[in-house]
Protein backbone atom coordinates (compact mmCIF):
# COMPACT_ATOMS: atom_id res chain seq x y z
CA UNK A 1 0.00 0.00 0.00
CA UNK A 2 1.41 3.40 -0.98
CA UNK A 3 1.13 6.47 1.16
CA UNK A 4 -1.17 9.21 -0.07
CA UNK A 5 0.50 12.36 -1.31
CA UNK A 6 0.44 15.16 1.24
CA UNK A 7 -2.34 17.70 0.82
CA UNK A 8 -1.09 20.94 -0.69
CA UNK A 9 -3.26 24.00 -0.21
CA UNK A 10 -1.59 25.70 -3.19
CA UNK A 11 -2.24 22.71 -5.42
CA UNK A 12 -5.94 22.52 -4.58
CA UNK A 13 -6.64 26.25 -4.23
CA UNK A 14 -4.58 28.23 -6.76
CA UNK A 15 -4.43 31.96 -6.17
CA UNK A 16 -6.11 34.41 -8.51
CA UNK A 17 -4.93 37.99 -8.31
CA UNK A 18 -7.47 40.76 -8.64
CA UNK A 19 -4.86 43.17 -9.99
CA UNK A 20 -6.12 42.96 -13.57
CA UNK A 21 -9.85 42.94 -12.80
CA UNK A 22 -10.02 46.73 -12.60
CA UNK A 23 -9.05 46.86 -16.26
CA UNK A 24 -11.79 44.74 -17.75
CA UNK A 25 -13.84 46.83 -20.19
CA UNK A 26 -17.60 46.74 -20.61
CA UNK A 27 -18.43 43.43 -22.25
CA UNK A 28 -21.68 41.83 -23.38
CA UNK A 29 -23.26 39.66 -20.65
CA UNK A 30 -22.46 36.43 -22.50
CA UNK A 31 -18.78 37.38 -22.75
CA UNK A 32 -18.71 38.02 -18.98
CA UNK A 33 -20.30 34.63 -18.33
CA UNK A 34 -17.74 32.90 -20.53
CA UNK A 35 -14.88 34.80 -18.89
CA UNK A 36 -16.02 33.81 -15.39
CA UNK A 37 -16.41 30.20 -16.53
CA UNK A 38 -12.88 30.25 -17.97
CA UNK A 39 -11.54 31.60 -14.67
CA UNK A 40 -13.15 28.67 -12.88
CA UNK A 41 -11.88 26.08 -15.38
CA UNK A 42 -8.28 27.26 -15.75
CA UNK A 43 -5.18 25.35 -14.83
CA UNK A 44 -2.47 27.18 -12.87
CA UNK A 45 -0.94 29.67 -15.29
CA UNK A 46 -4.25 30.39 -17.03
CA UNK A 47 -4.47 27.58 -19.60
CA UNK A 48 -7.99 26.32 -20.32
CA UNK A 49 -8.44 23.18 -22.38
CA UNK A 50 -11.88 23.53 -23.92
CA UNK A 51 -13.39 23.97 -27.37
CA UNK A 52 -16.23 26.37 -28.01
CA UNK A 53 -18.55 23.36 -27.93
CA UNK A 54 -17.18 22.36 -24.49
CA UNK A 55 -17.72 25.89 -23.21
CA UNK A 56 -21.24 25.86 -24.62
CA UNK A 57 -22.03 22.63 -22.78
CA UNK A 58 -20.56 23.99 -19.54
CA UNK A 59 -22.59 27.20 -19.81
CA UNK A 60 -25.73 25.58 -21.28
CA UNK A 61 -25.58 27.73 -24.43
CA UNK A 62 -25.11 26.94 -28.10
CA UNK A 63 -21.57 26.78 -29.48
CA UNK A 64 -22.44 29.65 -31.80
CA UNK A 65 -23.19 31.88 -28.82
CA UNK A 66 -19.70 31.18 -27.49
CA UNK A 67 -18.15 31.83 -30.90
CA UNK A 68 -19.93 35.19 -31.20
CA UNK A 69 -18.88 36.28 -27.69
CA UNK A 70 -15.24 35.19 -27.88
CA UNK A 71 -14.05 38.12 -30.07
CA UNK A 72 -15.01 40.50 -27.26
CA UNK A 73 -12.73 38.64 -24.83
CA UNK A 74 -9.92 38.56 -27.39
CA UNK A 75 -10.27 42.28 -28.18
CA UNK A 76 -10.15 43.02 -24.45
CA UNK A 77 -6.93 40.93 -24.27
CA UNK A 78 -8.47 38.78 -21.54
CA UNK A 79 -8.19 35.55 -23.54
CA UNK A 80 -6.22 34.36 -26.55
CA UNK A 81 -6.46 31.17 -28.50
CA UNK A 82 -3.26 29.12 -28.44
CA UNK A 83 -4.55 26.24 -30.53
CA UNK A 84 -7.67 24.22 -31.07
CA UNK A 85 -9.32 23.62 -27.74
CA UNK A 86 -6.68 25.64 -25.87
CA UNK A 87 -7.31 29.11 -24.50
CA UNK A 88 -4.89 31.21 -22.47
CA UNK A 89 -6.09 33.74 -19.92
CA UNK A 90 -4.11 36.96 -19.61
CA UNK A 91 -1.21 36.47 -17.15
CA UNK A 92 -2.49 39.30 -14.95
CA UNK A 93 -5.77 37.40 -14.45
CA UNK A 94 -4.52 33.82 -14.40
CA UNK A 95 -4.28 31.73 -11.26
CA UNK A 96 -0.92 30.56 -9.94
CA UNK A 97 -0.06 28.01 -7.29
CA UNK A 98 2.24 30.41 -5.46
CA UNK A 99 2.86 34.18 -5.69
CA UNK A 100 6.39 33.58 -7.00
CA UNK A 101 4.99 31.87 -10.12
CA UNK A 102 2.84 34.93 -10.74
CA UNK A 103 5.83 37.25 -10.40
CA UNK A 104 7.85 35.11 -12.81
CA UNK A 105 4.97 35.14 -15.36
CA UNK A 106 4.48 38.91 -15.17
CA UNK A 107 8.15 39.96 -15.18
CA UNK A 108 8.73 39.59 -18.96
CA UNK A 109 5.30 41.05 -19.86
CA UNK A 110 5.91 44.15 -22.04
CA UNK A 111 3.97 47.33 -21.24
CA UNK A 112 1.82 47.04 -24.38
CA UNK A 113 0.50 43.68 -23.15
CA UNK A 114 -0.23 44.78 -19.59
CA UNK A 115 -3.84 45.52 -18.70
CA UNK A 116 -2.93 48.36 -16.34
CA UNK A 117 -1.03 50.47 -18.88
CA UNK A 118 -2.69 52.83 -21.36
CA UNK A 119 -6.36 53.60 -21.96
CA UNK A 120 -7.76 50.10 -21.84
CA UNK A 121 -11.37 51.00 -22.66
CA UNK A 122 -10.46 53.05 -25.76
CA UNK A 123 -7.94 50.46 -26.94
CA UNK A 124 -10.51 47.70 -26.48
CA UNK A 125 -13.04 49.66 -28.57
CA UNK A 126 -10.42 50.19 -31.31
CA UNK A 127 -9.43 46.50 -31.42
CA UNK A 128 -13.07 45.41 -31.48
CA UNK A 129 -13.86 47.90 -34.26
CA UNK A 130 -10.90 46.61 -36.32
CA UNK A 131 -12.09 43.03 -35.85
CA UNK A 132 -15.63 43.92 -36.93
CA UNK A 133 -14.37 45.81 -39.99
CA UNK A 134 -12.20 42.86 -41.04
CA UNK A 135 -15.14 40.51 -40.57
CA UNK A 136 -17.35 42.75 -42.75
CA UNK A 137 -14.63 42.85 -45.46
CA UNK A 138 -14.36 39.04 -45.44
CA UNK A 139 -18.13 38.73 -45.71
CA UNK A 140 -18.28 41.22 -48.61
CA UNK A 141 -15.44 39.43 -50.43
CA UNK A 142 -16.97 35.97 -50.03
CA UNK A 143 -18.91 34.67 -53.03
CA UNK A 144 -22.64 34.80 -52.52
CA UNK A 145 -24.46 31.50 -52.30
CA UNK A 146 -27.43 30.92 -54.49
CA UNK A 147 -30.60 31.55 -52.54
CA UNK A 148 -33.55 29.25 -52.41
CA UNK A 149 -35.70 31.76 -54.22
CA UNK A 150 -39.37 31.64 -53.39
CA UNK A 151 -39.84 28.06 -52.30
CA UNK A 152 -43.09 27.16 -50.61
CA UNK A 153 -43.90 24.22 -48.44
CA UNK A 154 -45.71 21.33 -50.10
CA UNK A 155 -48.86 20.02 -48.54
Amino acid sequence: MTAAAPYSLAQHHPQISVQGFGYIPRLPPTAYAIFLYLLAQQQPGGLVRATHADLGVGLAVDRGVVSRAMPYLVAARLVKSVGRGRLQLHPMLASYSIPRERAIALAPLPDEERLDVGHFEEEYEQRLNLYQQAKARRKAAAPRKAGRGHLRSVR
